[in-house]
């Protein structure tokens, strides 16, 4: 699965979402104004009735020309249009914050990263692994408790406010490699732009059946007061406008979000590189009484973000997911027909789990974070495999981080305290003025705990703060708003307290800023202007040559460095800049030029920028920091850092 590509092919389903919700609403406007026209002109008849005035076929025709005028047509439609509008935008406001509401919406509720619940750290375990496999930031993760059936979703704008759904079933009777496959195939959805997509469904489709809504509640009131047939018969006529607009909206829904599933779940095997894992997953759900169903009253807006079809008993037409036997055999070619059945899931898994040593568990994941950031990063994960030098160095990087420091990494409070170490000067009058700046931040208990951690952090190995800053980012997202805007402001004093910004200030910043905005502040996403590599030749000359002089320290080294990146880019007319022009202030706003090409672009750009680096065969930790940064910046996943073989 190639992330920017599918990127450009969410972005051409968008259009033709836009392309079917405008002929929705130019069919509602049509039958709105159709059915307004007969209640009016039946409330008129009975009023004429009513006077004992006699009926004139003549009068007839006039009073319906006149109701079907073009002032009444343009009226009604711009009423039908101003409604459906507001809808939209009332809707879009309430998803402004990402994921986190469609969550919330259903009555989820956030799993902590300290949780002691080992179901809750299971599925927190398997989340943790997948999003280092596929170079994403770890995004947060709701358990819908009151859910038994079994289901999970992905839901976001983007990779830094997604959230991960799971129901009280889906971690109640999965294996981990089953749980291991479902959480992959959402991960697939966050990386290839489904999530963008499927939120603005949900807003689009709000405005469709708004009409409905407002039906209902006419009819309602009708009824209390049991004397106005008007409003009844209007309500009645509202009504029948929703439910075409539901069919509408349910009809768009299934056309989007069904071809996107069977993508999905390919994308899970490519991850995983275990096709039994997602394949014993559906076929567990279609052994289980409950199967994947969601009883929540929110459940039919948000259908289509589900691994699973959410309301069952709908027509192969509406249905938002193909059915369940086509997606089985799709992973499972061979499969024999026969679902499974557990009933003692928990039990099962547990005995499982005791069987497999913490070696093998450790082996395993790094596998996995191999393997999927190889197909995030468009590599044939073969290549990677030809021996036991890259599971090492995944080892070596995580068993880099001490053990004080990745238990206080899942704590919110401990999380502040290490980034704050992380950027702790070693000249002694700059650290006073930043110890200064921990003792005004108003962060009661703060300064204690860093100085408790501070050995652990001054003794940590330079290739460890890569891994360790993605530890932090999911507890960093559980402060609240007011904390989030104290802790970011400290941040900022503590990397200017002396009056400069070095690179791997940079790089930290960058990387909480933008996954932590997500949670906590509107994130503006950059525009794509550029289609051709030429019109940011000026840029990627800048940014390449910082990347060849910081990784290489002779200046030939350098050269050939630069020129292989600017060759694989397909800029050959760039040239390798001194050392002196290599500004950081230059190149942040390099960076942030390059954010605005076109999905189609960035690929070959980053190419170049890892060609850069591999140019020498050693990729150091600076590099890997700088590199993953920029990609953050460009929205893209964090590139593979292991040369293939």
């Amino acid at each position: 699965m190639d992330f920017f590509i599918q990127q450009d092919k969410a972005r051409r389903q968008t259009g033709w979402l836009v392309f079917l919700f405008i002929l929705a609403v130019v069919s509602l406007i049509g039958l709105t104004n159709l059915l307004i026209g007969l209640v009016v002109w039946s409330v008129t008849q009975e009023e004429t009735m009513q006077r004992g005035l006699s009926v004139v076929s003549q009068t007839d025709t006039q009073t319906i020309a006149a109701l079907f005028s073009w002032h009444t047509f343009g009226l009604v439609s711009l009423a039908v249009a101003g409604a459906v509008g507001c809808a939209i935008l009332y809707k879009w406001f309430q998803l402004s914050s990402g994921g986190k509401a469609v969550a919330e919406s259903l009555g989820g509720i956030r799993i902590y990263p300290n949780s002691e619940d080992p179901d809750h750290l299971q599925v927190l375990n398997v989340v943790e692994e997948m999003a280092l496999a596929s170079g994403m930031p770890v995004p947060a993760v709701y358990l819908l408790e009151h859910e038994i059936g079994i289901n999970a979703f992905a839901a976001g704008n983007g990779p830094a406010d997604a959230v991960i759904g799971v129901t009280k079933g889906c971690i109640q009777q999965f294996k981990r490699d089953e749980l291991q496959g479902v959480i992959a195939h959402e991960f697939s959805h966050i990386l290839n732009g489904d999530m963008r997509l499927n939120l603005r469904l949900i807003a689009l489709l709000h405005g469709i059946v708004f009409i409905g809504l407002v039906g209902e509640l006419l009819l309602r009131g009708s009824r209390s007061r049991r004397s106005d047939s008007r409003v009844a018969i209007l309500g009645v006529a509202l009504l029948a406008i929703g439910w075409l607009g539901t069919f509408f909206g349910n009809l768009i829904r299934a056309a989007v979000s069904r071809q996107r599933e069977f993508l999905a779940d390919a994308s899970a095997v490519q991850f995983t590189r275990n096709p039994d894992g997602i394949a014993s997953a559906l076929k567990l759900i279609g052994g289980y009484s409950s199967g994947t169903e969601i009883h929540d009253s929110h459940r039919s807006e948000v259908s289509h973000l589900f691994f699973g079809q959410a309301i069952s008993k709908l027509s192969n037409m509406m249905a938002t997911h193909p059915p369940l036997v086509d997606r089985i055999l799709k992973v499972d070619p061979d499969w024999d027909g026969n679902y499974l059945y557990r009933s003692t899931a928990t039990r099962e898994r547990k005995q499982e789990e005791e069987k497999v040593t913490q070696a093998g568990k450790r082996e395993a994941f790094s596998q996995a974070v191999i393997t999927g950031a190889a197909v995030a990063s468009g590599i044939e994960p073969d290549t990677l495999f030809s021996g036991s030098a890259d599971l090492d160095q995944i080892r070596r990087e995580i068993d880099g981080i001490p053990a004080l420091l990745h238990e206080q990494a899942h704590d919110p409070f401990g999380a502040i305290a290490v980034c704050y170490l992380l950027i702790t000067h070693i000249e002694p009058s700059v650290q006073e003025k930043q110890w200064q700046v921990i003792a005004q931040s108003g962060i009661k208990g703060i300064e204690p705990l860093m100085r408790q951690l501070y050995p652990a952090v001054e003794h940590l190995d330079i290739s460890a703060r890569l891994p360790l800053i993605e530890l932090l980012l999911p507890a960093l997202k559980c402060m609240s708003p007011e904390q989030y805007k104290r802790f970011k402001q400290t941040l900022l004093l503590l990397i200017r307290a002396d009056a400069k910004t070095d690179l791997f200030e940079w790089c930290l910043y960058q990387l909480v800023r933008h996954y932590l905005a997500g949670e906590f502040e509107p994130v503006k996403a950059s525009k794509p202007r550029y289609k051709e590599a030429k019109a940011l030749s000026d840029e990627y000359q800048l940014v390449l040559s910082v990347l060849a002089h910081k990784g290489h320290e002779q200046e030939a080294d350098a050269q050939r460095a630069f020129n292989r990146g600017a060759g694989s880019a397909g800029l050959y007319n760039i040239s390798l800049l001194s050392e002196d022009a290599c500004e950081l202030e230059c190149f942040i706003r390099a960076v942030n030029v390059l954010s605005c090409a076109y999905p189609a672009l960035k690929p070959r750009l980053i190419t170049g920028i890892k060609k850069c680096i591999y140019q020498d065969g050693e990729v150091t930790a600076l590099e890997k920091e700088i590199v993953s940064s920029i990609a953050v910046v460009m929205d893209a996943p964090i590139p593979l850092f292991i040369e293939p073989h």
